[in-house]
């Protein structure tokens, strides 16, 4: 019986000691959500305002590996941090890099189709769908759709390396009509006089077009395919208000 049992012991005894060869990242988050991973970089967008200087991540790692920095330190993440993650038995060590960005620019969208000379102003647009852009071989790619929210908002997140255009819409109102990029409703004579000239005599009521080229006159000069997002600061948030209007 003896020998029985010493044998059983000698055959459990290396599986007991043998230890994980496992170096992975298995979750990894923070108050305001869940970093997604692909292959090794981790991204993840936080909140307008988050002071990136003083972040604490939780990690979930394999069993019995180290990582550095660790979890639940407070971290600097004003730039992407790189993370080491060691196996228990020292044999295999994985390197992620993990980003946390902030918006680049905030939509605030209007919708102009009930307005009236009586009544000249926008209403708020939750619901809205603004198409995010980007130039690719010279042709324009979607690479990203919002939706505003009941607030009529909307965050962009990405590089502030690339120069992003957009459309907007919601139920048939566009913000882009026949080249022209809808910029508010007349609200007075004093704002039609104080405005560039539009193709059109202008009266209370009626929409007012962007002078993209800023000559004080709205005319053919001044009509796109797409919005062009100008001014991304190097740091903070640029915010855009969109009007939407029907033909």
């Amino acid at each position: 019986m003896k020998i029985k049992i010493l044998t059983l012991l000698f055959l459990l005894f290396p599986a007991a000691c043998q230890k994980n060869n496992e170096a992975l990242i298995l979750k990894m988050s923070f108050d305001f959500g869940e970093v997604t991973f692909e292959g090794n970089q981790g991204t993840i967008n936080a909140p307008e305002n988050t002071d990136l200087k003083k972040l604490i991540p939780t990690i979930e790692i394999s069993k019995g590996a180290v990582i550095y920095p660790p979890s639940k330190a407070i971290t600097d993440f004003t730039d992407p941090v790189d993370y080491t993650v060691t196996s228990e038995d020292k044999e295999n060590i994985n390197y992620y890099t993990v980003s946390v960005l902030l918006p680049l620019v905030k939509f605030t969208v209007y919708d102009c189709t009930n307005r009236s000379a009586e009544n000249p102003t926008a209403e708020l647009a939750p619901d809205a769908k603004i198409m995010i852009y980007k130039d690719v071989s010279g042709k324009k790619e979607l690479i990203e759709e919002l939706t505003t929210d009941e607030n009529g908002e909307a965050l962009l997140y990405g590089s502030r390396k690339v120069v992003y255009y957009f459309l907007a819409n919601r139920d048939g109102a566009v913000n882009v009509i026949n080249g022209y990029i809808v910029n508010g409703i007349f609200k007075s004579q004093e704002d039609i006089d104080m405005s560039p000239q539009q193709e059109q005599p202008s009266q209370i009521g009626d929409l007012k077009f962007m002078d993209v080229n800023q000559d004080g006159l709205v005319n053919e000069d001044d009509k796109v395919d797409y919005v062009r997002i100008w001014g991304i600061p190097e740091n903070g948030i640029k915010k855009i208000t969109v009007y939407l209007a029907k033909e």
